[in-house]
């Protein structure tokens, strides 16, 4: 096969890899279609028997308990950075509802904007006083939650063709016991994350989670959104 080149400074490298690519574009549809299954052997007989795209996964997951560490962050502190570890408990009743306990310790160190406002000093009239801006915070210190999870979103993921990585899509919702500065507070918690499954017992999770519960600000009750993220690695047994 040649190539016909219309610019006199036409490159041969260029000319030989035209070539390759037409040859790989007239071969394409050959090989897809050899290495496809035929329609008929999908669907069958008629069109209208449904197809099974996504297969089962190897394992089963419901009644068995499940035990798990995991660390994270609150996202959306403004004058602490609050980090959180624990452990949580858990079973599934079916391969897509089940039921979990977790339990979460916290540090809460002052974050860069608390502190630069300890570095500003003002003299209060009124007394005759140095003083520096004192802003409002209620650090969250444990943290226990009981949630339903929900994973009705199941897929697969080829890595490189080496490995399948099984993952759940799951929502979860329930109670929190959140201890703060100003006392133990009733929160109810909504979840959303992903879990992603290595061979038949270990899992890697990531979930967002939102605790809302009430508080005191400036002698005012109001409502708090207390936004998480955590990561943690469970073991599921037998």
């Amino acid at each position: 096969m040649k190539i016909a080149c219309y610019r006199k400074h036409c490159s041969p490298v260029f000319s030989l890899f035209a070539q390759i690519g037409i040859i790989i574009f007239l071969l394409t549809p050959l090989t897809g279609w050899s290495l496809d299954l035929k329609p008929s052997e999908i669907r069958g007989k008629t069109e209208a028997q449904p197809v099974s795209v996504l297969q089962n996964r190897f394992f089963l997951k419901s009644f068995r308990p499940e035990l798990g560490l995991m660390a994270g962050t609150m996202l959306n502190e403004a004058y602490s950075d609050t980090a959180m570890w624990g452990w949580r408990l858990g079973m599934f009743f079916s391969e897509w509802l089940g039921a979990e306990i977790q339990y979460l310790k916290t540090k809460v160190n002052d974050s860069d904007d608390r502190k630069a406002l300890n570095k500003m000093k003002f003299r209060k009239l009124s007394e005759d006083i140095i003083v520096t801006p004192n802003p409002e915070v209620n650090s969250i210190h444990q943290i226990t939650d009981v949630s339903l999870v929900a994973a009705p979103f199941y897929g697969k993921l080829n890595f490189l063709d080496l490995l399948i990585v099984y993952s759940d899509l799951f929502i979860s919702a329930g109670y929190s016991r959140v201890d703060t500065d100003q006392g133990i507070k009733s929160a109810a918690a909504i979840g959303a994350g992903i879990r992603l499954y290595l061979l038949n017992a270990w899992s890697f999770r990531v979930e967002f989670r939102d605790r809302n519960f009430e508080e005191t600000r400036t002698g005012e009750t109001d409502r708090r959104n207390a936004l998480s993220v955590d990561f943690g690695l469970s073991y599921f047994f037998f």
